[in-house]
């Protein structure tokens, strides 16, 4: 299973809810400015960076 995902305890379709400090986590790495809003320019850096946000 991936880092950062748990199991449902309720066997529910679809794809396991990411836990939220992973969530918290990639998110603060990709606001640079620490604005508290990931703008254009960083979503943009984010996604076209060589090595991935994601990975921990």
């Amino acid at each position: 299973m991936a880092a950062g995902y748990h199991h449902r305890p309720n066997g529910g379709g679809g794809a396991p809810m990411p836990d939220p400090s992973f969530l918290w986590n990639v998110f603060q790495r990709v606001d640079k400015d620490r604005s508290g809003i990931i703008s254009d320019n960083e979503l943009q850096q984010a996604l076209s960076n060589g090595k991935s946000v994601m990975s921990l």
